[in-house]
């Protein structure tokens, strides 16, 4: 039993300080903090004014996807934070970029 508890701990901790998989960006340039937030610039080319990133979520037991605030190109980033709860700590597994 002692093994069976230690190994699940040993698995927590091991996803829980994974670097997060990013999704390159044509343009963008992310930022993780802390491992629950993402902010994402966006530099213009060609694309539209506005965007907004979408952070995918995870914690030991499921996944989910978290919207961020609405960027500008060239002038305000867009920040997505994955929340904790009752699952357990989370953390950002990746991202993608809503073009709006």
């Amino acid at each position: 039993m002692r093994r069976l508890v230690a190994g699940f701990v040993l698995a927590i901790a091991a996803t829980a300080i994974a670097v997060p998989a990013s999704a390159v960006q044509h343009g963008c340039f992310e930022e993780y903090r802390d491992g629950r937030t993402i902010s994402v610039y966006c530099s213009d080319h060609g694309r539209p004014s506005s965007f907004q990133v979408v952070a995918h979520c995870r914690t030991s037991l499921t996944a989910w996807d978290e919207y961020g605030s609405i960027g500008r190109t060239n002038r305000k980033a867009s920040e997505a934070v994955c929340p904790s709860g009752i699952l357990g700590s989370s953390w950002v597994d990746g991202y993608h970029i809503n073009w709006l």
